[in-house]
């Protein structure tokens, strides 16, 4: 079995969870909060969700920042246990993940990594003047 984790700065975890719960809503995934009054440290959040890990059982833990506070927590927590980070996440992503968590190799993950890049486009409005409403709906 694998178990997933967003871990973010501030409650950006907490607010993906609410649109995460839209597209797959009956997935189990820990979200952590750092440096939030009303949550306890991210370190016993951590601590708390890799003590639910079994020994065979594979983590794969989002983070919003590589190299950031939160990513570098994670990553010690994370010594000596089954556990993949994807820092830097976005939404398509944690979908690609999430929805094939039962075929989760390096490999797999890379691709699903690479997918999300080319999910980010720049999309220039049209200026309404070009803009023909025969020609939009054609």
């Amino acid at each position: 079995m694998t178990k997933f984790a967003i871990a973010t700065h501030g409650n950006f975890a907490k607010g993906l969870q609410s649109t995460l719960e839209l597209f797959i809503p009956n997935e189990e995934i820990a979200f952590l909060s750092a440096y939030v009054e009303d949550e306890p440290p991210i370190d016993e959040q951590l601590d708390t969700f890799f003590a639910s890990l079994g020994a065979d059982e594979l983590a794969v833990v989002f983070t919003d920042l590589f190299g950031g506070s939160v990513n570098q927590k994670v990553l010690l927590a994370s010594e000596g246990r089954q556990v993949q980070i994807i820092a830097g996440f976005n939404l398509p992503v944690i979908l690609e993940v999430v929805l094939n968590k039962e075929n989760l190799t390096v490999e797999n993950l890379k691709h699903y990594l690479e997918t999300s890049k080319n999910a980010m486009q720049l999309v220039t409005p049209m200026v309404e003047e070009t803009v023909n409403e025969e020609d939009f709906f054609a």
